[in-house]
């Protein structure tokens, strides 16, 4: 946060000059990012858990609104950063010859939260810089002009009330990944949960009705089991779609979906989060799953010796009818034929659901990163299809669809069509 600090105090020198690259890059919602990443530290990246929108995002979000941003409206970013979003809501507003009169009239419009002052700082400082870059004329010291934007401030966004918005028409945002511990009262979820679905449970909790959304989440609040709970508060409470946007950027290995409503307490249950399934008969209908029982770390080597799969010694598309490892386990073992599909997986793996089936004539042991589909029947031959049906570009359409986070559940496993 130190480099961060000394970036904005360059800015405030410069902010004001004609033709500075350094100024022009500050309003640059891509080049911005890196900036950052420059400023933080990974540990730093990590423990805010935050990515920062770039243009392409930002301008999908802000389009997702269907009552149009104008200067009669107020428009809440609860997790701003460094403004990336409230830049680009922004551009959606009037800009005045004088500086003054244009700050004035975005400060009653935008307002954001974050717990961290440089990011409060950085956003303010790159908003005078827009409105500078679009006309206005420095008419007011820079200090008149940062406090013109007295809404964007430094406050614990979980703590906002609903007095404090009640005049909010378009919330925004794009809220942290971090996974805390749930709150607990009225949640889906106790445990870790990922704060992201926090601040939304949140701030449509406290909206008023007609508040129109705008959120850019991790696929786990879309996809994950464990998010069920969220998904059916949201189908309760706002009225409005997703629809999957993929990896959030370049450098930034996780998936996100953008989620669009309007809030609608009390209202009969929507289909925000309609379900992608397309057919009746699908591998629940003809196979049991669960996860592999062992777990190598925590599983002490007592007990009866048992062929032993994971996902090293798993040949993908293989038949194995013995196993190149053994192992000692009192757990639960599993009796072949079955098929194994290893749990990490990838939107741009080119088989999402990659199996190996199981055959041997004894009983075996299987690691828990290894998912179990065993036919109901008993067959070879069911699991001789299921292997086609696994290797079938409908299959990871289906997946990529369904689930993009780098593991795959057992639910998504059950619900993969089988015709």
């Amino acid at each position: 946060m130190i480099k961060l600090a000394h970036h904005n105090e360059e800015l405030k020198e410069r902010i004001f000059s004609a033709s500075n690259d350094f100024v022009e890059k500050a309003i640059d919602l891509d080049i911005f990012d890196m900036v950052l990443r420059e400023c933080l530290t990974i540990s730093e990246m990590r423990e805010l858990g935050s990515f920062f929108t770039g243009q392409e995002l930002a301008t999908k979000a802000v389009s997702l609104f269907e009552n149009s941003i104008n200067n009669h409206s107020i428009i809440l970013d609860p997790a701003c950063g460094a403004g990336n979003l409230l830049i680009e809501c922004s551009r959606h507003l009037n800009v005045n010859k004088s500086l003054k009169v244009t700050l004035q009239e975005w400060g009653g419009v935008l307002y954001g939260y974050d717990i961290n002052g440089s990011f409060i700082e950085a956003a303010k400082l790159r908003l005078i810089v827009e409105a500078v870059s679009r006309g206005a004329n420095r008419d007011c010291s820079f200090h008149h002009a940062m406090n013109l934007l007295s809404n964007i401030i430094v406050k614990d966004a979980l703590t906002t009330t609903v007095e404090e918005i009640h005049c909010v028409t378009h919330i925004i945002m794009n809220p942290p990944f971090i996974s805390i511990e749930s709150p607990k009262v009225n949640y889906w979820k106790l445990g870790k949960v990922n704060m992201a679905g926090i601040f939304v449970d949140h701030f449509i909790r406290i909206s008023m009705r007609n508040t129109e959304f705008s959120a850019i989440l991790p696929d786990v609040l879309r996809s994950g089991s464990r998010y069920d709970g969220f998904r059916g508060f949201i189908n309760q409470s706002l009225a409005g779609s997703n629809f999957i946007w993929g990896r959030f950027n370049k450098k930034t290995d996780v998936d996100v979906f953008m989620l669009h409503g309007i809030t609608s307490q009390n209202s009969p249950s929507s289909d925000v989060f309609a379900s992608t399934q397309t057919s009746s008969k699908t591998i629940s209908s003809y196979f049991d799953v669960c996860i592999g029982p062992l777990v190598a770390y925590r599983d002490p080597l007592t007990g009866p010796d048992f062929p032993y799969f994971h996902a090293k010694n798993s040949k993908a598309w293989d038949k194995l009818e013995c196993s190149s490892e053994r192992r000692k386990f009192s757990g639960k073992v599993i009796k072949p034929p079955f098929v194994i599909v290893k749990r990490t997986s990838s939107p741009n793996d080119k088989y999402r659901a990659v199996g190996t089936i199981i055959n041997c004539e004894e009983a075996v042991a299987v690691e828990n990163h290894m998912i179990v589909i065993q036919p109901k029947n008993k067959s070879l031959k069911d699991c001789q299809k299921l292997i086609e049906v696994l290797r079938s570009d409908k299959t990871n359409e289906f997946l990529n669809e369904r689930i993009r986070l780098r593991h795959l559940t057992v639910s998504a496993i059950k619900e993969i069509p089988m015709k």
